[in-house]
């Protein structure tokens, strides 16, 4: 018994020094998260500042919550209200399979739309965070527009688990590079923007990823959901409606 009294000790000192570590270093793994979060939202929306600068840039975006079940805009306290409220499970709903595109199988209630306005109040783009299901899981990450609400300023992946080299170039610059200026919404408003196989033949396509076809149909796939009518369409309409009568 004795022997192993030490061993026990040790097992014990261990597992504190472990547990101490791990609350020491939450705070600053979740800072660190948030500091890319944010990075890859300027990034998405086109601005290229240097780490020092991301914070200030962040100041200057004002974030709008939309209740995707009313398609209605609500306030910020709104949306802790709703993350208050996960333990009656309020805060997401299963997504139809007939409307499941994108594979979420779960969708939240209220998303955040990034927006930068001018000194005159003009939208002079936003950003959306988006997600789908690619080849081996979900790809995440945001989609920024234009001042038009219908034109790519940029698009970032901030997480995913494509094969490198073939799914995995959703990360690729020169790839990410060609969907500036490309058009969403065709003239009936609905979603036209997809990744193609091959080259890209107009505004509304996007060159597909060499031997990567179910990547490229999971991509199209998620931004035919966020941007559709399950998602921010709606949220979109407003906005433009707002800037066409102001």
């Amino acid at each position: 018994m004795r022997n192993l009294i030490i061993p026990l000790l040790v097992c014990i000192a261990c597992a504190v020094v472990v547990s101490i570590t791990a609350v020491t270093v939450r705070t600053e793994q979740i800072a660190n998260v948030e500091n890319e979060k944010r990075n890859k939202i300027i990034s998405a929306a086109g601005i290229e500042i240097t780490e020092d600068k991301v914070e200030n840039e962040f100041k200057k975006i004002t974030t709008l919550y939309v209740d995707f079940r009313s398609n209605e805009f609500v306030s910020v306290e709104a949306k802790y209200d709703h993350l208050k409220a996960v333990l009656k499970s309020d805060l997401s709903e299963i997504v139809p399979k007939d409307k499941d595109i994108a594979i979420l199988k779960r969708r939240e209630n209220v998303g955040p739309i990034y927006v930068w306005a001018n000194e005159n109040k003009e939208v002079e783009r936003v950003v959306l965070p988006i997600r789908g299901y690619g080849l081996w899981g979900t790809l995440y990450g945001y989609l920024s527009l234009g001042s038009d609400l219908n034109s790519v300023n940029g698009i970032e992946f901030y997480d995913h688990k494509e094969t490198p080299g073939l799914g995995g170039e959703v990360v690729n610059e020169d790839w990410k590079a060609i969907w500036k200026g490309k058009l969403i919404y065709n003239q009936d408003g609905g979603v036209e923007l997809r990744v193609v196989k091959g080259a890209a033949k107009d505004e509304y396509q996007i060159d597909g990823l060499s031997g990567a076809t179910l990547t490229s149909n999971g991509v199209s796939n998620m931004i035919n959901y966020w941007l559709g009518d399950e998602a921010y369409g709606p949220a979109l309409k407003k906005i433009k409606e707002h800037i066409k009568n102001s």
